[in-house]
């Protein structure tokens, strides 16, 4: 059974996929910082609260942190944040997400564009280190 998307299970397997990867120490060399990824709630979609998993990447390292309902907590990290349907689209490889970032189908909700469009390579690691780790949408509300 896969494992649902934005859940502490799933946050575990993407940061064993992005330290797996081994890319991710090139590209994140200088990145000291946390990052919480937050997928907005769409009741209609199959998701009632907001869900946020927050990544500590350090120096080329990953660890996940438990997922939360609400990323208040959090606010000091960098945060982006989507729709269900276009964490999706993203984790699915039909968007890339700079490319969403772009088209503001994936928001900066936290942080410094500026600053985090150097480490573009790190986003498109995450991402792809979130995809393979799979994951279950929650089913949408009939």
């Amino acid at each position: 059974m896969p494992i649902e998307v934005f859940t502490d299970d799933w946050a575990r397997a993407c940061c064993e996929n992005l330290n797996r990867r081994g890319t991710l120490r090139a590209s994140a060399a200088g990145w000291d910082a946390p990052v919480v990824l937050v997928m907005e709630a769409d009741a209609a979609l199959g998701v009632e609260t907001e869900r946020a998993c927050w990544f500590e990447l350090r120096k080329g390292e990953c660890r996940a942190g438990p997922a939360r309902s609400t990323y208040g907590a959090w606010r000091r990290s960098a945060s982006v944040a989507a729709r269900p349907a276009a964490w999706r689209r993203i984790l699915e490889g039909e968007t890339d997400p700079v490319a969403a970032v772009m088209q503001g189908k994936l928001r900066l909700a936290r942080g410094n564009l500026m600053a985090l469009a150097r480490y573009a390579p790190v986003a498109r690691e995450l991402v792809a280190a979130a995809a393979e780790a799979g994951g279950a949408f929650p089913p949408p509300r009939l």
